[in-house]
């Protein structure tokens, strides 16, 4: 079971995400006495808590983002595990695992992030510091989801391409 070399880019993101797993589990560590023993469990489209229940499921996400993070690093990192869309030939088979590799990263990174950015609105809302999730906060999953892949993929084309 080989794995695939890792850009330092790679290596930052895997750190990242680690770091927001981490934050994603201390912040309501440190919060947890303080909040109300109902908080939002569920939020509309406008960010608004729209379901709530008991304090404890503030430790949902993180341990949902945790396992997520756990399972998608796995395939990023054995390179059979990668399921390519087309049969590459066998001399570029390893720079399409790599590059599926890294948009997984991305994307668990950008996973993470999300859950660890809603924890903490749920928490600020909890503690009365704000109503709803920021308006924003659409969009950033957005881009996360829709326009970070697109645009990889898309540079990573035009890239590619300057270089035949």
């Amino acid at each position: 079971m080989q794995s695939l070399k890792k850009h330092p880019f790679d290596q930052f993101l895997e750190i990242f995400g680690i770091l927001l797993v981490l934050a994603s589990f201390i912040l309501p560590a440190i919060n947890y006495q303080n909040l109300p023993d109902s908080i939002p469990r569920h939020f509309n489209s406008d960010g608004l808590p729209n379901a709530y229940g008991s304090k404890g499921i503030i430790w949902l996400l993180p341990i949902t983002g945790f396992i997520l993070y756990l399972v998608i690093g796995v395939v990023s990192h054995i390179p059979s595990l990668i399921n390519l869309p087309f049969k590459p030939d066998p001399e570029r088979l390893e720079y399409f695992q790599m590059k599926y590799a890294r948009m997984l990263r991305i994307l668990n990174a950008g996973m993470v992030f999300l859950f660890a950015f809603i924890n903490y609105g749920t928490i600020q809302i909890g503690l009365g510091n704000q109503t709803q999730l920021p308006d924003y906060f659409s969009l950033i999953a957005l881009i996360f989801f829709i326009g970070v892949p697109i645009s990889y993929v898309l540079f990573d084309f035009l890239k590619s391409n300057k270089s035949r």
